[in-house]
């Protein structure tokens, strides 16, 4: 109540990504001491529950909610996130040569839909800028959770085909070292080119075959445009399958579909994907058709449109390993993951499972 009445009317009052930076700068200095990481764990309460604990890859979750890319770009939140209540974080997307992104402002809120526009656009310093600090995090045990590093290639004019490819591949080579899972973000939606390579046969081929060059050492999971067609998402999962080192897909990015939306803040948000409760039924869709035909083979992190407690054990149910959110946390405030998860746990007794893993895929076999 304290979030929802008094602290949320005022950081919106004020512009979207200045509110943005000004939460990782306290995420990453609260990060920084014992005492505050207690403090914060003190507060936010996060859930420790064995019908939660689970595994995405081969690594051990505490619970399935994790931090999806672009909440922190540049990795610099990671130590405090756990005293938040999250059991992993994917950090990026990251490039390979620093890309400034889109043109301010380039993020606004959508609250009577209870969803964003972000048109970022991959900023990203770079994968030289954010190595030597992960290396430091990696080294002194900062990182107390299993991150992620999503990466894409630049978003600079000129930057595209067989070069924009090799950026890609060069953060992928130069970052893996520090994951303990890759994603590759083949759908951003909000590039200068417009180029998405999961929607490119070709482009999504070429990656595939360059990146199998590079011997991945890690899981990679490759995160999708929840616009794609199901015979294209189907063409997709068939490319990877003979790729061991491919363990599953993000569902989904952003929308560009706006249909339905009503904020007073789309008549200036003119670009940009569309994340939130908007990007629900279009999310649910792609991880129900993926699930069916790739249960087998792969695993899916389900991220998008995820507001509530249904919604979570929705996509647990219709097949999701684990569980990435944003805009919700944005919505619902730090102490959105704990309580999360504290109504999952009850919704998974109330149906009579021993463990979160018993109830994927259960409505969707």
């Amino acid at each position: 109540m304290i979030y929802d009445h008094i602290l949320k009317p005022i950081f919106f009052a004020f512009d979207a990504e200045d509110t943005h930076h000004f939460f990782v700068w306290v995420g990453e200095n609260l990060g920084r001491f014992g005492l505050t990481r207690w403090a914060t764990r003190l507060a936010c309460r996060p859930v420790v529950d064995p019908i939660l604990q689970t595994e995405l890859a081969g690594l051990k979750l505490q619970h399935p909610l994790g931090v999806a890319a672009g909440f922190d770009k540049e990795g610099r939140m990671v130590p405090i996130l756990k005293d938040v209540g999250f059991s992993f974080v994917e950090v990026g997307s990251i490039t390979g040569q620093p890309s400034p992104g889109n043109q301010r402002p380039r993020l606004w809120r959508l609250p009577e839909d209870r969803a964003l526009v972000i048109n970022y656009g991959l900023l990203s310093t770079g994968m030289e800028a954010v190595a030597a600090r992960f290396k430091l995090n990696r080294e002194r045990g900062r990182w107390q959770m299993p991150v992620g590093i999503s990466v894409a290639k630049a978003n600079v004019p000129g930057l595209g085909g067989a070069e924009g490819l090799q950026d890609l591949l060069n953060a992928f080579e130069k970052l893996q070292p520090y994951a303990d899972y890759m994603t590759v973000n083949v759908s951003c939606p909000n590039t200068g080119d417009g180029v998405q390579y999961c929607k490119d046969p070709i482009m999504f081929r070429e990656c595939l075959a360059r990146l199998d060059a590079l011997h991945p050492i890690k899981p990679v999971f490759f995160k999708i445009s929840p616009d794609l067609s199901e015979a294209r998402l189907l063409e997709v999962m068939n490319d990877c399958e003979k790729f061991s080192w491919v363990k599953g897909f993000v569902l989904s990015n952003l929308t560009h579909d706006r249909t339905g939306l009503t904020s007073k803040n789309l008549a200036v948000a003119k670009s940009g994907g569309v994340s939130g409760q908007h990007l629900r039924e279009l999310a649910d869709q792609n991880l129900k058709f993926a699930y069916r035909h790739g249960h087998q083979r792969y695993q899916f992190i389900g991220c998008g449109g995820i507001d509530s407690v249904e919604d979570a054990y929705r996509k647990i149910r219709l097949g999701a390993s684990s569980l990435q959110i944003v805009t919700s946390l944005i919505y619902n405030g730090p102490l959105w993951p704990s309580q999360l998860m504290r109504g999952l746990a009850a919704k998974l007794r109330a149906d009579g499972f021993k463990n979160v893993t018993e109830a994927i895929g259960i409505d969707n076999r």
